[in-house]
């Protein structure tokens, strides 16, 4: 159909070019399946699937959406779905939420305009929803580094947990620094020989705390007041 469209050749949108887009998902918490049961307490069940469908979400309130597992398509747009981050009810039609459900329509639609991202255009500038022709190599520099949790969620391409659906990519920074970290930073920007004229400490256990392998309480105590203090 795509490449009948590009050709300016007639086509016919399939029947269910309209449904909601949605996403299989298995129930795997038991927070999930409390919620699932306010619509079905007999199919929610661990380890049964539920649907959820793709959203954009217009409002400043979380919004995660699962239903039951239904193959009726039909019944997609108006059967009930739980907010598993409140609870409450809601329907795609008629709409209960701020949200705009995606179609498969909408999702051909943006694929068919969608830029590359990865490359450029012929004329070495940046792609466009339009750009034609033999694409060139996008260099990259890189201006930091920052590490982050997981560089993708691996998880939604194997599995179906609802897991996957909730944001968990997390970035560490300074900020997210624990006292250990701080305490072991604090350590490899200090001398040994000072550590141990001011804690008494051997020269071993001052170098397991820096690498951040484990020390008796007392002595981690002992390194974290000098530390601090100093």
């Amino acid at each position: 159909m795509l490449v009948r469209k590009a050709l300016g050749l007639p086509f016919h949108e399939p029947e269910w070019f309209g449904l909601p887009v949605m996403r299989r998902v298995a129930i795997t918490t038991p927070n999930v399946m409390t919620a699932l049961r306010k619509l079905n307490r007999d199919q929610a069940r661990p380890y049964n699937f539920a649907l959820s469908p793709v959203l954009t979400n217009l409002s400043n309130e979380p919004l995660l959406l699962l239903g039951p597992f239904v193959k009726a398509l039909q019944r997609w747009q108006t059967m009930p779905y739980v907010n598993i981050y409140d609870g409450k009810i809601n329907t795609l039609n008629p709409p209960t939420l701020l949200a705009v459900p995606h179609t498969f329509d909408l999702m051909f639609a943006q694929y068919w305009k969608h830029p590359e991202f990865k490359s450029l255009a012929p004329d070495g500038t940046l792609c466009k929803g339009v750009t034609r022709g033999l694409l060139k190599r996008c260099p990259i520099t890189a201006s930091g580094i920052k590490l982050i949790g997981k560089e993708t969620e691996r998880g939604w391409e194997q599995d179906d947990d609802v897991s996957t659906l909730l944001p968990s990519l997390v970035r560490y920074d300074k900020s997210n620094l624990t006292d250990k970290d701080r305490l072991r930073e604090k350590l490899q920007r200090t001398s040994i020989d000072k550590l141990q004229a001011q804690t008494g400490l051997s020269r071993n256990t001052i170098l397991r705390a820096r690498r951040g392998q484990k020390t008796r309480v007392q002595s981690a105590k002992l390194l974290s007041n000098r530390i601090g203090g100093s």
